[in-house]
C-alpha cells in the first residue's frame, strides 16, 4: 500500500512524535510511506523527527501531484495548530482522504486560516452554525473568551471532517460532530506514544514530599493557577508538596505563577522548555502527573499517555478523553476543577505513597496495552480499505448535489420526495466507532 502522510515533522511537535513512530510500522507492516512536511513556510524546523522515510516539503506542487496520483490513500494528521498543520489543510480542501483527528477543538486553526480566506470562513460558519453565532466568532477579544465562548458551540470540528473520505480520533466523546460532518467510515483507536517508551522503575520521590508535574505549554486551559491554590489551602501541601511545570511559558504568565505561588506559601518550580531526556528524567522523579484541563478540547492526551506509559498516576477532569480513563491509574476531579476537591485528592496522595505506586504500576500495564503504535498501524491500514469502498458513493453525492444547485437554489425544491426518495439508495449506515 503507497501511503503520503502529511504532518508536522518538528522535534517539538508530539503529533510529529507520534506520526513518526506509526510511520515506522506502517513501513514494518509492508507499507511505501513518504511523508509531506506540514509546518508553515516561515516556521524554522532546526530538528525533525526520526521518520526512516522521505520528507517532502508541502510546497513542492510537482512531486507532492504525483505522489497523490499513484498513492493508495492521502493521511492527514490534523490538530488545533495552524503553523504545523497549514499544508495539510492546502492539499485537504483539494484531495481529500484519511484524517486522523488529535483534537476535537480546531477554533485557533480555523481562525488563523481565517485570516487569508475571511469570505469563504463566514460562509463555513453560517453554514455550520447559523447566522447569528457566525457574526460572534471573529469578536473575541482574546484567547480565553475565544475558547470559552466558541467550544462548545462553534468547535470547527465539522469544518475539517466533512472534507474527510474517513477520520481515526482517539477517543468516544467529540464523535458526534464528526459523524455529522464525515461522510465515510469512523474509527477510535487509542493514541499511540510520541517516542518510544523505555521500561524503567517507578520512581518518584523520597520520604514524605509529594512531587507533582505539569507538561506542556503552559496556558490557562492547564489550570495551573487551580493547582497552586489547591496547595496552597491545605498547610500539609504547602509543607510537603513541590509543583514543578515543564513546558513553554510566557514571561508574564511565569511572573504571575510565581507571585502566587509566593502569596500562598507554594513551592513552585518552572523550568521552561527541556530535552527529551531531562524531561524524562523528571517524569521518572515525579510522584503524579498532573494533566488538568478546562474545557477539554483534545481528542487525546499526549502528556497523559506518556505518564502512565512511564508508571505515573494522572490527576485529571472527569470529562472528555480523561474520563475514559481507568479509576485505578486516574485521580479524577470534577469538570469543573473544585479546589478543594483537587487539595483533599492531592492530601490523599500525600498520604498514602503506597497508593500512589499501586496507580503507577497500574497505570503502566493498561497504557502499555492500549497506546501501541503497531494498534494504530494495523488500524489504519484497515480504515483505508473501508475508505475505498465508499469513496465512489461519496463523489456520486457531491456530484449530484452539484448538479440540484444548478437546477434550482431554493431548498423546498431539493427538499421534496420526488428528489430525495430516489437517493436513497446512497444511504450509507453502520458507521463504526
Amino acid at each position: 500500500m503507497n501511503l503520503l502522510i502529511f504532518t508536522p515533522v518538528n522535534a517539538n511537535s508530539s503529533i510529529g512524535g507520534v506520526t513518526a513512530l506509526v510511520v515506522h510500522e506502517l513501513i514494518a507492516q509492508g507499507c511505501h510511506v513518504v511523508v509531506v512536511s506540514t509546518e508553515s513556510r516561515d516556521l524554522i524546523i532546526a530538528q525533525c523527527h526520526n521518520f526512516a522515510t522521505w520528507i517532502l516539503p508541502w510546497d513542492d506542487e510537482l512531486v507532492i501531484r504525483s505522489l497523490i496520483q499513484s498513492a493508495d490513500a492521502c493521511i492527514y494528521q490534523i490538530g488545533n495548530h495552524f503553523a504545523y498543520h497549514e499544508g495539510a489543510l492546502r492539499w485537504l480542501f483539494e484531495f481529500p482522504g484519511l484524517i486522523c483527528l488529535h483534537d476535537f477543538y480546531l477554533g485557533h486553526l480555523f481562525a488563523s486560516w481565517a485570516e487569508l480566506n475571511r469570505v469563504h470562513a463566514d460562509f463555513i460558519l453560517d453554514q455550520w452554525y447559523g447566522s447569528e453565532l457566525a457574526r460572534q466568532f471573529f469578536t473575541y477579544s482574546d484567547s480565553q473568551s475565544f475558547i470559552h465562548a466558541t467550544s462548545q458551540l462553534m468547535p470547527m470540528t465539522e469544518w475539517v471532517c466533512a472534507k474527510a473520505d474517513a477520520v481515526i480520533t482517539h477517543s468516544q466523546w467529540g464523535c458526534g460532530r464528526v459523524l455529522k460532518a464525515c461522510p465515510g467510515p469512523v474509527l477510535v483507536v487509542p493514541l499511540p506514544p510520541d517516542a518510544i517508551i523505555y521500561p524503567i522503575g517507578i520512581g518518584g520521590s523520597e520520604g514524605r514530599t509529594l512531587n507533582i508535574l505539569a507538561i506542556g505549554h503552559v496556558n490557562p486551559n492547564k489550570r495551573v493557577e487551580d493547582l497552586l491554590e489547591a496547595i496552597g489551602a491545605s498547610q500539609s501541601l504547602r509543607e510537603r508538596a513541590i509543583l514543578r511545570l515543564i513546558g513553554h511559558i510566557e514571561p508574564a504568565v511565569r511572573q504571575s505563577l510565581m507571585v502566587l505561588a509566593s502569596g500562598l506559601g507554594v513551592n513552585l518550580v518552572i523550568e521552561g522548555v527541556v530535552d527529551e531526556n531531562n524531561l524524562i528524567k523528571a517524569i521518572e522523579q515525579c510522584d503524579v502527573v498532573s494533566c488538568l484541563r478546562l474545557p477539554v478540547l483534545e481528542a487525546a492526551s499526549g502528556a497523559v499517555v506518556k505518564a502512565m506509559l512511564y508508571g505515573k498516576a494522572v490527576i485529571v477532569a472527569n470529562a472528555g478523553f480523561y474520563a475514559e480513563l481507568p479509576n485505578s491509574c486516574a485521580v479524577k476531579i470534577d469538570p469543573d476543577i473544585n479546589n478543594l476537591q483537587l487539595s483533599s485528592a492531592l492530601e490523599d496522595l500525600l498520604n498514602d505513597k503506597a497508593k500512589v505506586r499501586r496507580m503507577g504500576a497500574e497505570a503502566r500495564r493498561w497504557a502499555s496495552e492500549t497506546f501501541t503504535s503497531k494498534h494504530y498501524a494495523h488500524q489504519l491500514i484497515a480504515l483505508v480499505a473501508r475508505m475505498h469502498s465508499v469513496i465512489p458513493i461519496n463523489r456520486a453525492l457531491v456530484n449530484i448535489c452539484l448538479m440540484y444547485r444548478h437546477w434550482s437554489p431554493v431548498r423546498a425544491f431539493l427538499d421534496s420526495p420526488e428528489i430525495m426518495h430516489p437517493l436513497r439508495i446512497f444511504d450509507i449506515t453502520g458507521k463504526d466507532i
